[in-house]
């Protein structure tokens, strides 16, 4: 397996990637993807900068069947070690523990950046376009 920034030449790979994981609205025309590979494409990271030294950790996704192997540290960790600044995400709540071990550290989305509130808005990530029951976390490192 190799970790890789994504060309344009892996865009139909990646949309096959995601069609197979079931992974409804990735971003594709923003930002720089890096990829695992193993033959296809196992997993992806997209880093978005919304502004200069603000960059968004989107689409964290590893093929099912290769999860727990480490593949998603590393490309998490290949991504980081490319750009510096401030870099944020948004996950779930099993996810924390991840990516704490990673660095990250929770803060409250009211906490966050202008910019990065209305990059998970229009994601419709952002609490209040949340049903209910459905928990979202805000992070940010470095």
């Amino acid at each position: 397996m190799f970790i890789t920034r994504a060309t344009r030449h892996d865009r139909s790979d990646l949309e096959e990637f995601f069609a197979a994981q079931q992974w409804d609205d990735p971003v594709l025309d923003r930002g720089a993807a890096y990829i695992a590979r193993d033959g296809a494409i196992v997993g992806n990271v997209r880093l978005i900068e919304i502004e200069p030294q603000t960059v968004i950790v989107d689409d964290v996704l590893v093929k099912d069947d290769r999860r727990g192997a480490g593949i998603g540290a590393q490309l998490i960790k290949a991504a980081m070690n490319s750009r510096g600044g401030t870099l944020y995400l948004c996950c779930h709540p099993e996810r924390l523990r991840f990516y704490r071990d990673l660095g990250f550290g929770e803060v409250s989305f009211e906490e966050l950046p202008g910019s990065i509130q209305a990059y998970f808005t229009e994601r419709g990530d952002a609490p209040s376009e949340l049903p209910p029951d459905h928990v979202h976390h805000f992070m940010k490192a470095r």
